[in-house]
């Protein structure tokens, strides 16, 4: 549906004022924005099938034939490395019926074959046979291929775009790229992949991640007694970007690190912490001693689900007891996410009553706040 027709229904203009005021004044957004099917129509065209997304870690493809597929917002995708070592990314799409060729993840051996006809392509997408195909003078096996997906690797980290016209990634993500370059991500592995499924639309996800108001009350057992909120130095970047320096301990229990300080950091304080948003739904956590990429892919108007990737500095693997101390890490997340799981799913379920009117913003919401208009600007055309 247009953002026009969606704008007849529900006054939008006027209905986002409020969220248009400087923060100060500023109210939450209404709740439709969250469950409505044709927002998050809107959504997958305008920024979903427009934007760098990320999809994993080079190392999750380690020799020629390791692939994933995967689908983003039902659109199905492979991922995979080529007999050069290239990541290539392409349609899991036959050209013949469009039955998917690939499913999972493993090694492909030389190719995909597509389990209802037989047509193999390999790591690069081309088609290399097809069965009983001859008779047919008018198809050509050389110009039939997957269709290729953008893929572009910063630091180690694996991004596809579905537009040919959206500019390279280094181009697109620069301010993200300028923030975090220092870290030097391609010298980090991945340590951890955890997946969590929550019953809420994805927008809340990801503003529960920009979110340092909650983080004294929801999180105060955890990490919260180690964050103070006051402390944090918010910088608002282009195309909805929010890079955040604070203050926090190591994510273990008693916020004592269990390795030492990542190389890049050698100058810097114990307590570093630091965090970047790149839209739409790409957020790094960075504390002194591993970095955290957590992913936010949306399922439908109600659903998502967070991919949370752990990486350490590679030298850290070699200790004989990093695979027992890295997952008291793993383990340390995973009960963070679940106090988050428990208010986000909360929040879905009072944005669809009766009751619901969107609160005023707090001056700590101010990311959210860039995120939701940035999100205005680009999907109801709202400039």
């Amino acid at each position: 549906m247009h953002p026009s027709t969606v704008a007849s229904r529900t006054g939008t203009s006027a209905a986002f004022a409020p969220t248009r005021a400087p923060i100060a004044r500023a109210r939450h957004a209404p709740g439709y924005i969250y469950t409505s099917p044709e927002v998050y129509e809107i959504e997958k065209n305008k920024l979903f099938m427009k934007d760098w997304l990320y999809v994993g870690r080079a190392e999750e493809f380690a020799t020629p034939g390791d692939y994933r597929a995967f689908h983003v917002l039902d659109e199905p995708v492979i991922v995979c490395r080529d007999t050069h070592g290239t990541l290539n990314a392409f349609a899991n799409v036959c050209r013949h019926r469009g039955v998917e060729v690939a499913s999972g993840q493993g090694n492909a051996g030389k190719g995909f074959s597509c389990p209802y006809h037989a047509w193999l392509y390999d790591l690069t997408g081309r088609l290399v046979t097809a069965p009983l195909m001859k008779a047919s003078p008018d198809f050509d096996p050389a110009s039939c291929r997957l269709p290729p997906i953008r893929l572009e690797v910063w630091g180690g980290n694996v991004f596809i775009c579905f537009d040919e016209m959206t500019p390279p990634f280094r181009e697109h993500a620069a301010d993200f790229v300028k923030a975090f370059e220092f870290l030097q991500l391609g010298d980090f592995r991945l340590s951890a992949k955890m997946t969590v499924t929550l019953d809420c639309n994805w927008k809340f996800g990801v503003e529960n991640l920009l979110d340092t108001y909650h983080i004294r009350t929801l999180h105060y057992s955890s990490f919260g007694q180690y964050t103070p909120p006051e402390a944090a130095k918010v910088t608002l970047t282009r195309n909805g970007g929010v890079h955040v320096r604070y203050v926090s301990a190591p994510a273990v229990p008693g916020g004592k690190t269990l390795f030492e300080k990542i190389p890049a950091l050698a100058g810097e304080p114990d307590n570093i912490a630091m965090s970047g948003y790149l839209y739409p739904n790409t957020q790094l956590f960075l504390r002194m001693d591993q970095v955290r990429f957590l992913i936010t892919w949306p399922l439908g108007p109600g659903r998502c689900q967070i991919v949370y990737h752990s990486l350490f500095p590679s030298r850290f693997f070699d200790r004989p007891d990093f695979t027992e101390k890295a997952a008291v890490y793993h383990k340390y997340i995973t009960d963070v996410l679940e106090e988050d799981g428990l208010m986000v799913q909360s929040l879905q379920r009072a944005v669809s009553t009766r009751a619901f009117k969107p609160g005023p913003m707090a001056e700590l919401e101010g990311g959210i706040h860039h995120c939701l208009n940035n999100m205005l600007d680009r999907v109801f055309d709202e400039r």
